[in-house]
């Protein structure tokens, strides 16, 4: 049985209620394409898959172990109350304990529930979101740059070639997806590309002297992002990605701009 077919059977079996240390009426099951939370009571336990999509790898259990570490490593930074730690899960496929002594099977991160409809995104689409609430957004993202590691001399983040990179990784896509009907487009696009580069390298290699290349939190999109009780809160930190977490604080702000003017 391979470990796809294991962790099946255990989600199926932490599908009841009676597995968990603490009370809960149901289990809810939320899939996505690296885990499977399970919402139980006033926690939810996330379980990463094993899976390798090219941008992550979490086939073995050690990748998961370390990942789920990871994760709440990044995140207790910016949501420390709900990111309880990672817990074991012990026992066997067919009766799993949750925290249980011996051997882990699997990993999950425990986090506490947030209310439905908490999400940024939920208010700001039933237009309930204050105005008041962007100011607490721009003093929680610039609170978190200025206490953010900055990056260590000698790792090759924020330098112009890895700054780059993804955007060419793009636009071979691009190449792929569009063939030569457009190749014209992508022609000229290529080339503006490549003048940008050129042209903005100066300026890479100051923002990273300037120590504004960071830890980040990589994905600061309006469902990352939770108002709650008065308190904005921000959650699930790409922990899979150093290359992608490690980077310029205003790429990061990025997100969270490109996101409000997108739906603006």
């Amino acid at each position: 049985m391979n470990a796809t077919h294991r962790q099946a059977r255990l989600i199926e079996a932490l599908l009841d209620p009676g597995r968990y240390p603490h009370p809960v009426e149901r289990v809810e099951r939320i899939e996505t394409h690296v885990s499977t939370v399970l919402l139980a009571g006033e926690f939810a336990y996330k379980i990463k898959k094993p899976v390798d999509l090219g941008f992550l790898d979490f086939r073995t259990l050690e990748q998961r172990a370390f990942f789920c570490a990871e994760e709440v490593r990044l995140n207790r930074r910016l949501a420390p109350d709900i990111y309880l730690g990672r817990i074991p899960i012990t026992g066997s496929c067919e009766a799993p304990v949750l925290g249980g002594e011996g051997a882990a099977i699997e990993y999950a991160v425990q986090m506490r529930r947030f209310p439905a409809g908490a999400l940024l995104l939920d208010h700001l689409e039933r237009q309930a979101l204050p105005l008041a609430v962007m100011d607490q957004l721009a003093r929680l993202i610039a609170d978190f740059h200025a206490s953010a590691e900055r990056a260590p001399a000698g790792s090759g983040y924020g330098e112009p070639k890895q700054v780059a990179a993804p955007i060419w990784d793009s636009l071979r896509d691009l190449q792929v997806l569009w063939g030569p009907a457009k190749a014209s487009q992508l022609a000229g696009l290529e080339q503006w590309l490549t003048t940008e580069q050129t042209r903005l390298e100066p300026l890479f290699w100051t923002r990273r002297q300037d120590g504004f290349v960071r830890e980040c939190h990589g994905d600061l999109h309006l469902r990352n992002l939770v108002w709650w009780d008065d308190r904005l809160l921000a959650f699930d930190c790409l922990e899979f990605d150093a290359g992608l977490r490690w980077t310029d604080v205003m790429s990061d702000l990025a997100f969270t701009l490109m996101d409000l003017e997108h739906r603006a």
